[in-house]
């Protein structure tokens, strides 16, 4: 379990002021679903994540800022 983002949730429910957002995050934190939300996918989606992991883990990627890039020059075109 990693302490420090602990932290950082304590800190930022401490200083929130929006009771609606405060009440959806705790919603969500207290469903049974939150973690279970793998099993909520259909198989294409599935199978979708896990070809976009194996992609990921052989490189085959790019970053964000390079894809903006490259649809700004397409958009000039």
């Amino acid at each position: 379990m990693d302490i420090q983002i602990k932290k950082e949730l304590h800190l930022l429910i401490e200083n929130c002021e929006n009771k609606d957002l405060l009440i959806e995050a705790k919603e969500l934190l207290q469903s049974p679903s939150a973690n279970d939300w793998w099993d909520e996918l259909n198989d294409v989606d599935k199978n979708l994540l896990m070809k976009s992991e194996e992609e990921y883990e052989k490189g085959k990627f790019i970053s964000h800022h390079k894809l903006m890039q490259e649809i700004g020059q397409w958009k000039k075109k």
